[in-house]
Parts: structure tokens; sequence; C-alpha cells
């Protein structure tokens, strides 16, 4: 029959804002759309570390390391007034940058952004209203740091900044939003436009000065960092946060900068934006192949069950093929550190009576320390975690090939391109600094690498065991990781001794000791005690995995 009025209006009322013709105007379409983006924000755990996770632990970080006493006591300044910007800074670009590249880079791949077409929504209404969602979300990142400044480090933001910090706030996040959604058009996937935003993100961090605790960048490095949106607005916020400035707070330069950055990032968006991902190219392997014919007796062989060494063996050069094939993974656990190594020296090297040789050693073990800590924690706990939740681990059962030995393969991959990272490290320090390593050093090194894979390997599977969102596991393991490295003397060297005392009780310091003592240029000491410490950390994490994964087995087999 016809419907009545009533049943109209009802099925009209998801859609807000309509025009006399039934149909949602774009104001209306918009504001659903970031509704349901925010909702799908406040969903995600990514976002949540990211956006509120990340500038906290900075926040937390940089008072533990700076201290928080007074400069003036007669209004009660305190030293985290000039140190809270950098973590502000921070909740800003994770909570707009990966977040909308990742978010649009899933939507261009899974083709939702395709099926828009058959829909009243507008691809670009989709993206605005991530772009929009993502900086709320930023906003509320920055009124939540500011707020745990005011309550435990008693940071003040004076009367005369608000609407300047405000406007640069604003502009900032639609800026770093905005590169989102250009590095999702220029991406080849999703995956990747997650690794590069995360992965630049982390980049202009460091040179932008947000990670550099109690020293100077070379001025080279601040030049370069200058042309970049981070770095404007790090020190137009350190600006309006500081009481004895005699500026109004806009700084028209920095300003320009951003939003120079904001209308590039959006001509490339509309310039490269596809809906959906670009097709592979298709090469011999794509057509059909012609096979020769094959006796009996062949085909028989070949059909035959592979014997374990060879299927361990097959799982480890599948595995290493898949982390060089990942400019993520890469970036991360050999240009990062390598790029660190460079860096710390060269701010180090000027200073009077410093040992130079001990130092690159020195420094070297740490970013070693990383760049393993990357390889066999940060990127295993991330694969393990997506391979338990698309399905390969379950699948694995109708196989020859069990989870045993999938790990073994993906471990023996994990050190392999870990005696890669140490490989490059060694090679740029011999060759920029005449650095030396005995061949005692190097069997020593490798020893302590292979004991801290193991280490690393089965913290990583007990944090996949304990988290169960694939997301969450990648996102909490760079967390923890960036932690322990403040804690371990790997980005930060002479901080407080209970800071060291606590990183201690972690792999962390034990493979940056090990490998500073295989590699000091005054000769190698066998570190017996770090060798100890790790392997125990192999043994400990290895038992509650299979503990914690025991239990789950028995939880979902009663539950049936």
């Amino acid at each position: 029959g016809t419907p009545t009025a009533a049943a109209a209006a009802t099925a009209a009322a998801p859609y807000p804002a309509a025009t006399e013709a039934g149909r949602p105007t774009l104001a209306g379409l918009l504001g659903r759309q970031v509704v349901h983006a925010l909702v799908s924000y406040a969903r995600s755990v990514l976002t949540l570390i990211f956006s509120f996770g990340m500038p906290l632990v900075w926040l937390w970080l940089i008072g533990l390391v700076a201290g928080n006493a007074v400069i003036d006591e007669q209004t009660g300044l305190r030293v985290m007034q000039f140190a809270a910007p950098t973590a502000i800074a921070m909740g800003c670009l994770f909570s707009a940058y990966p977040a909308v590249a990742t978010s649009v880079g899933e939507a261009k791949e899974r083709l939702v952004l395709k099926r828009l077409r058959g829909t009243p929504l507008p691809t670009l209404v989709y993206v605005l209203g991530q772009t929009v969602a993502a900086s709320v979300v930023g906003a509320v990142s920055v009124l939540v740091t500011i707020g745990v400044a005011r309550v435990f480090y008693d940071v003040r933001v004076p009367p005369e900044s608000v609407g300047p910090m405000v406007v640069t706030i604003l502009l900032a996040l639609a800026t770093f939003s905005t590169l989102g959604v250009a590095v999702a058009a220029l991406a080849p996937s999703a995956r990747a436009a997650e690794a590069i935003s995360i992965g630049t993100a982390v980049s202009l961090a460091f040179i932008s000065g947000i990670f550099i605790v109690g020293a100077g960048l070379p001025e080279w490095i601040e030049r370069i960092a200058d042309v970049f949106p981070l770095k404007p607005f790090v020190t137009t916020l350190q600006e309006q946060f500081n009481p004895y400035s005699t500026e109004s707070g806009w700084d028209a330069a920095a300003l320009a900068v951003i939003a120079a950055w904001g209308v590039g990032a959006a001509a490339v968006a509309v310039l490269a934006f596809r809906p959906v991902p670009g097709r592979p190219r298709r090469g011999r392997a794509a057509g059909v192949v012609r096979e020769p014919p094959v006796d009996a007796m062949a085909l028989r062989a070949t059909v035959a069950t592979p014997s374990a060494m060879r299927r361990v063996a097959a799982q480890g050069g599948a595995a290493l093929r898949i982390m060089l094939r990942r400019p993520g993974d890469l970036f991360f656990a050999i240009v990062v550190p390598l790029g660190l190594f460079l860096l710390l020296i060269t701010m180090q090297r000027d200073t009077p009576d410093l040992d130079v040789p001990t130092l690159v050693s020195t420094t070297a073990a740490s970013m070693a320390t990383w760049g393993v800590a990357v390889v066999a924690f940060m990127n295993v706990a991330d694969w393990s975690a997506r391979a338990r939740e698309t399905g390969v681990l379950k699948r694995l059962r109708g196989t020859p090939l069990d989870t045993l030995e999938l790990g073994i393969g993906r471990g023996a991959a994990s050190l392999v391109l870990s005696f890669a990272v140490c490989a490059v490290l060694l090679a740029v320090g011999a060759i920029a600094y005449g650095m030396r390593v005995t061949p005692a050093g190097a069997a020593v090194g490798a020893l302590v690498v292979t004991m801290a894979v193991a280490a690393f390997i089965a913290c990583a599977l007990l944090l996949t065991a304990l988290v169960s969102s694939a997301r969450a596991v990648g996102a909490l393991a760079l967390v923890i990781l960036f932690t322990l490295a403040f804690f371990s003397d790997v980005f930060l060297v002479g901080g407080p001794e209970w800071m060291s005392a606590v990183g201690r009780l972690f792999p962390l310091a034990h493979l940056r000791s090990g490998l500073v003592l295989a590699w000091h240029p005054d000769g190698t000491t066998m570190p017996w005690a770090d060798l100890g410490v790790l392997a125990a950390w192999a043994a400990g994490a290895g038992l509650l995995t299979w503990l914690v994964s025991r239990r789950g087995r028995v939880r979902r087999t009663s539950a049936c």
C-alpha cells in the first residue's frame, strides 16, 4: 500500500537537513560523516594510543628526565612550562597525520570509496569527514595534555596567548590531516600509507627537536626542519607558552609555512587521489605458463611432503623476502637507527675531553639495540597479531606446516635482518669514524644479538597473546619500545640513575650493555650477566606465552 506520512518522515529521519526533494544537503552529509568517523576513531585502539598515549607518555618522560624544578620563586614558574609544548605538538601530529593516512588508505584499499559512487555521499565529503574528525580528536588530545600538565606539573597557559594558540593549533591540525590524505593518495596500499605516515612523523619529530632532551641540534638540521611544518609549529607553541615573551603570540612566518604545506598537500591529494588502488603491473608471472609434461615418478617426487628442515628454510626465506619488500619495516629497522647514529655523533663529537672512539662504539651499540628491537619485537608482534587475526595460523591445520615451524622460520629471518642492521652500523662507523671491531668482538656481539632476538620474539608473542586487536598490538609495541629506550640509555645517556636501574630489569638495556662490551675500542669483554638476563627473559616470556595461549584454548573449548 501507499506509505503514510509518518512512515515517510521516519524513513527520512536518518538524513538531516534534507532539501525539499528529500535529498540530504552536503552540510548534513558532512555532519553525519564526521560523527561516524568520530565513533570509528573512538573505537580504534590505534588512534587512542597515538592521540593520547604518545603525548602523555612523552610528557611523563620529559618530567622524569628534566624534572620540574621551580625557575621563578615569585611566579612559581616551573621547568615543564617550556617542555609541555613538545608533548602538545606530538599529540597534534600523531592524532591527525597517521590516523587520516591510514583510514583513507584503508577505505581506498577495501573499495569503500568506489562503492560511494552508488550513494548520495560524495567521495570529497567522506574524506573531509575523516579530516575534520581527526582534527577534533587532535583538539581533544591538546585539551587532555594541557589538563594533565596543569594538574601534575603546574603548567599554565598565558591568557594573552589563548587566541593565537587556538588558531595555530587548528591550522596545524588541518595541515597534518591534509598531509595524511596526500599520503593515502600516493601510497600503493593502506599498510604503506600507515608505514609512510608514521615513519615520516617520527623523522620530523627527531629533526624538529621534539625527542631531543637537554641538547641542541646542529644548525644545518634546524634549517632543514624550518622548511617543514612541525618545527615552526613547535617553536610557535613554545613561544606562546613562554610567560616572559614580549611577542604577541602571532608568528606570521610560521603560520605561512604551516598553511603552505596544507595547501600543497591539498593540491597533491586532488591531483593524485583515486577512489580505487592502482592496479599491479602485469609481469611474466601474471600470464599462463605452459608446463612441459612430466612422468609419473617425477610427479610423485614433486608432490611428496617436504622435510621439516625444508619447510623451516622455506618459511625463513619467505619471511625475509616479505620484510625486504616492506619499506616501513626497513625504515624503522635500518634508516632510523642509522640516521640517529650519525645525528647523535654529530651533536656530541665536538664536546671537550670526549673520547670519540668510545662515543662511536657506544652510539653504534645503542642504535643497533633499537634496530634489533624493532625487527624482533615490534615487527614480530605486529606480524603474529595480523597472522592470527586474518586466520593464517588457523589455516595451517590443513597443511604440513605447523605453527612452530612457521615461528622458527620467522625468527630466523628476524635474526638475519638483525645481523644486517648491526653490519650496516658497523660499516658506516668504520667508514665515517674509523670504528674497528675485532673478530672476537664481532663473534661476541653476534651471540648477544642472537640471545636478544630470542628474548624479543618471546616478548612479542606474549604481547600478542595478551592483546586481542592486531592494530593495538603494533601500536602498543611501539609505545613500549619507545618508553623502554629512554630507560635503557638507548636515546638518553646520563639520565637519573633510578631510570637506568629500572631499565636494567628489561632486555633492551642488556642488549645495549652486551654490545657495548663486545664492541668496545679497548677490547672485548664477555657479557655473561647480560646474556643470562636475556636468556631468562626468553625462557620466562616463552613460558608465559604458552600458559596464556593454553588458557585461551581451554576457554574456547569449554565455550563450545
